[in-house]
């Protein structure tokens, strides 16, 4: 079965819940987030169900590296938390905290225009690829697909107002794109 895991409008994935956790009803949420830490007192998570949105209250959360043991509202027995099981969580995206500086989330950077200080306009960020390595932007550069690390060590400035992305690439790294 192929899961689609892309967030609902307003929305961000927060992961996933991959099995049931004890006798009572309990879910361990797989967490695809940079600090799970910091997710330790949220109070609904949201699923969607059948094409769609619904809000669960949380009554309690243990989080550990990257899982936690959720304990929803409603939800207390193994048999009533199985259905959930592979079902992705999602919070609102206004629930985020708002990062410094360069810094830039993979949703916030999707639609951007980029300018590099060497080679002026680029194009606009379609894509932001995952990857284990390192994420890497994906920009529309003259109907070619352009792609760059997606660093803060590469971003020189963010203008979020604009929409506007200025980055220094590495040397020679966008003529590789200009040959035929």
């Amino acid at each position: 079965m192929a899961i689609n895991h892309s967030s609902p409008e307003g929305f961000y994935r927060l992961g996933f819940f991959s099995r049931t956790h004890g006798v009572r009803g309990n879910l361990v949420l797989q967490l695809d987030v940079d600090d799970p830490k910091r997710y330790g007192k949220i109070k609904a998570v949201h699923l969607k169900v059948n094409g769609l949105l619904v809000s669960y209250a949380v009554t309690a959360i243990k989080v550990t590296a990257k899982t936690a043991i959720v304990t929803l509202q409603d939800i207390s027995t193994v048999e009533a938390a199985e259905p959930l099981v592979g079902l992705d969580a999602f919070l609102p995206l206004n629930e985020l905290p708002k990062l410094p500086g360069n810094q830039l989330y993979f949703h916030e950077a999707i639609g951007m225009m980029v300018s590099d200080i060497n080679e002026g306009l680029l194009g606009k960020i379609t894509n932001i690829v995952d990857l284990p390595e390192q994420p890497v932007a994906v920009v529309d550069f003259n109907g070619k697909e352009l792609l760059f690390p997606f660093l803060t060590r590469f971003i020189t400035k963010v203008d979020r107002e604009t929409k506007e992305l200025t980055v220094d690439l590495p040397a020679g790294l966008v003529d590789i794109y200009r040959v035929s």
